[in-house]
């Protein structure tokens, strides 16, 4: 039997030119970050601005703040840990922001129980990196248990009980959270949230105030940490987007033109 030692496939000659385009983006941003050479400067996001108006409406109403990654919206580990990244980034500005004009923070923790040590530690570090550590109440950190019927309710007490004056609702959601944004609108909340996660975009524009539409949780991450090792990923996959819609539009122009794309992609 004769073993085929072709390094390439002639067949997936473009799979293999596109994975390279990914790998040197990648790379490049890197290399630039470690160089200390400067980035391309990531667009402030509106719901960000947004979330320093609720936490001063909060303030006025006497209310306090709540936060939620969504039932199960903060994994760990696949696709879903770069959107727990970047909502941890915000919970952490968040987190300044009450520590500032002294307004109470109430976390509903995911059902995720590996998570929950690095929500508290970003809280902790928060308050103390604010100079007001005695703010940090465990107490205020509320755990309902896996499942959503446990969750939502549990929430939803919260809004009636402990009163809301801002919900910030970002994470790996799905589409079953509406009802919580809901029940903040019904408590005369803002009500700021989001998540790349195209399935429940539709809930968020539906209920929020404020949106973070689609990545733009991603990038508001990104921007709030200001980590450049996050911001140069972000910036590697925007050109990724880019070269697609190009390749999408000059396939479109070139079958108008009568030419045989398939062929083309098939040499």
């Amino acid at each position: 039997m004769r073993l085929n030692m072709a390094v390439l496939n002639p067949n997936r000659i473009v799979e293999f030119l596109w994975l390279a385009i990914c790998f040197g983006s990648v790379y490049y941003y890197m290399w630039k970050v470690q160089k200390n050479q400067p980035l391309p400067k990531l667009r402030v996001i509106p719901a960000t601005l947004a979330i320093e108006e609720g936490v001063g409406r909060s303030l006025e109403m006497g209310k306090p703040v709540h936060y939620a990654f969504g039932s199960d919206g903060a994994p760990l580990s696949s696709s879903g840990m770069s959107i727990t990244i970047a909502s941890l980034s915000v919970l952490r500005y968040t987190t300044k922001l009450v520590s500032k004009y002294g307004v109470r923070m109430i976390m509903h923790l995911p059902s995720q129980g590996e998570s929950i040590p690095l929500i508290e530690g970003v809280i902790r570090e928060s308050y103390v990196e604010a100079g007001k550590p005695d703010l940090f109440q465990r107490g205020d950190m509320h755990y309902y248990g896996y499942l959503t019927a446990a969750w939502s309710p549990g929430v939803y007490n919260s809004f009636v009980q402990d009163k809301v004056g801002l919900f910030i609702h970002a994470g790996s959601i799905i589409t079953y959270e509406f009802p919580v944004l809901e029940a903040a609108k019904i408590n005369n909340a803002i009500v700021i949230g989001g998540t790349p996660r195209w399935t429940a975009t539709y809930i968020f524009a539906i209920a929020c105030d404020h949106m973070f539409i689609g990545e733009e949780l991603l990038a508001a991450g990104a921007a709030l940490s200001d980590n450049k090792y996050l911001t140069s990923g972000l910036v590697s996959e925007e050109w990724w987007k880019f070269i697609v819609i190009g390749l999408l539009i000059l396939g479109v122009v070139l079958k108008l033109a009568g030419v045989d794309v398939k062929a083309l992609y098939s040499m």
